[in-house]
C-alpha cells in the first residue's frame, strides 16, 4: 500500500453509529425541560457541529411547534452533555469494516478530529477497544474553537510536528468535516452511510465519497 502520511477521521457517523443514543439523550433532556419529542431523522441532520449546536437545532425544531414555550438554551445544553456522557453506548457500534481498516492501516499516522467533546470520544474509543490506533484525539473542547477552524490544524500539525505540505486524507460524514479537509489541504473522503446526504457532501467539496470504511485501502494507494 502506498500511505498517505496522515488519515484524519471524524467520530460520529464516520467510525461510529452514535445516533440511536444521540436521539435518545436529547429528547429525554426535552421531554423533562416541557418539549415533544424530535424525529430521530431532524437529530441526525443536526449531528456533526457538537453537542451545543445540536441542542440550538434541535429546540429550535421544537420551538416551531411550540411557540410559546421559553427556554434556556444554555442550561439544556449543560442538561444533555451530563444525561448524554451517562448513556453514551447503550445502542451505539462501530460500522463494519472499521477495525479492519484502523488495523490495516496502522502503518499511518491515524487521528481524530471530532466536535464531539474529547472527553467522550477517549470514553468510547476505550469501550470499542481503538483507542491504541490513533496518535492524536481532538474534540470540540479541545481548543476554544472546533472544526473547521484553521486553528484546529494548526494545533493537529504543531502536535504532531506535521510538514505544511504533508499528504493525508479527511475521512467524515458532515459538511464541516469537508470544510476542515480543505483547511487542512487534505483529500476530502466522504462516507454515504452517516447523517448527511451524498450530493450535500458533494457540493461542501466531497473529492471521494465511499459505502464503506474498507474503501480506504483502494484510496491510499492512488
Amino acid at each position: 500500500m502506498k500511505h498517505p502520511g496522515l488519515i484524519c477521521y471524524d467520530f460520529d457517523g464516520t467510525l461510529c453509529n452514535t445516533l440511536p443514543d444521540i436521539t435518545e439523550s436529547m429528547n429525554a433532556v426535552l421531554r423533562e425541560n416541557g418539549f415533544e419529542a424530535v424525529p430521530e431523522a431532524a437529530i441526525r441532520s443536526f449531528i456533526g457541529s457538537g453537542i451545543g449546536k445540536l441542542v440550538e437545532r434541535a429546540i429550535g425544531f421544537a420551538l416551531e411547534r411550540q411557540r410559546s414555550h421559553k427556554t434556556d438554551v444554555t442550561a439544556i445544553g449543560r442538561e444533555m452533555a451530563e444525561y448524554y456522557d451517562a448513556h453514551l453506548i447503550v445502542h451505539s457500534h462501530l460500522y463494519p469494516g472499521v477495525r479492519e481498516t484502523l488495523r490495516e492501516c496502522s502503518g499511518m499516522t491515524q487521528i481524530i478530529v471530532s466536535n464531539k467533546p474529547e472527553a467522550m470520544v477517549r470514553k468510547m474509543l476505550a469501550h470499542f477497544r481503538i483507542g491504541r490506533h490513533f496518535s492524536l484525539v481532538a474534540g470540540g473542547d479541545t481548543l476554544e474553537v472546533s472544526k473547521p477552524d484553521p486553528a484546529v490544524w494548526e494545533y493537529v500539525r504543531v502536535k504532531l510536528k506535521l510538514p505544511r505540505d504533508v499528504r493525508g486524507l479527511m475521512v467524515g460524514d458532515s459538511i464541516p468535516d469537508m470544510a476542515f479537509g480543505k483547511v487542512a489541504g487534505l483529500k476530502r473522503i466522504a462516507v454515504s452511510y452517516g447523517y448527511n446526504d451524498v450530493p450535500s457532501l458533494r457540493e461542501a467539496g466531497a473529492d471521494t465519497v465511499i459505502d464503506s470504511l474498507e474503501e480506504l485501502k483502494e484510496i491510499a494507494e492512488t
